[in-house]
């Protein structure tokens, strides 16, 4: 399956929208380090997953079965 991978601001805009209010960038790149969010970090920067965010069901074991048929 392939990656989208978005900057932790453009994550809040999409998540949150331009007048919601998004965690903190160092909560979601905490979320990020747990694996309670898919992501990576490349460099020093991380980066969110967005596809693979979308796909994400909310039931844990169904997100790992299919986090492996990928």
């Amino acid at each position: 399956m392939k990656k989208e991978l978005i900057k932790i601001s453009e994550f809040q805009r999409r998540n949150w929208g331009v007048n919601g209010t998004p965690l903190c960038s160092q909560a979601i790149r905490n979320h990020l380090r747990d694996r309670k969010l898919p992501g990576e970090r490349i460099g020093k920067i991380w980066y969110v997953d967005w596809a693979a965010y979308q796909r994400a069901t909310g039931n844990s074991l169904v997100d790992m079965v299919l986090q492996g048929a990928a």
